[in-house]
């Protein structure tokens, strides 16, 4: 849909440039090979998924999520699906760590061990960066 202007959607570009830089950094090999990527900001979180206040706690949790039925999709970020992982919010568990832990899956997924542990430690080199003001 995409009607919120041109600052908007710069200010998404730019946090999207960044964050596939990291991953570049990290992760070399993947660069060209992505062929799509979106960003979603609290404003998407209202107007797709009808999130309350923008709130980014996703899914209500209750007990019915982990019954039996839900739970090869609760524990895993594989699909049926060759290439498709699930990654992000809710597709681990509900709220702003479920979002962390289903994102850091989803990435272990496609990346291995190898690639997981690449990843991680160009994360902390630049929040390390970030702490000494670089």
């Amino acid at each position: 849909v995409h009607h919120r202007g041109a600052e908007y959607e710069a200010l998404k570009e730019k946090l999207t440039s960044h964050l596939l830089d990291i991953l570049y950094e990290a992760v070399p090999q993947i660069k060209g090979k992505i062929t799509f990527h979106t960003l979603g900001t609290p404003l998407s979180e209202v107007t797709y998924l009808s999130s309350w206040h923008a709130g980014s706690y996703g899914t209500k949790c209750v007990p019915e999520m982990f019954a039996e039925i839900n739970h090869k999709w609760t524990t895993t970020p594989h699909t049926p699906i060759p290439g498709l992982y699930l990654a992000g919010s809710d597709a681990f568990l509900p709220a702003v760590c479920g979002a962390m832990y289903g994102g850091c899956f989803g990435a272990a997924a496609v990346l291995g061990h190898a690639g997981t542990i690449r990843l991680t430690l160009a994360f902390l080199g630049d929040f390390a960066a970030s702490l000494r003001g670089e």
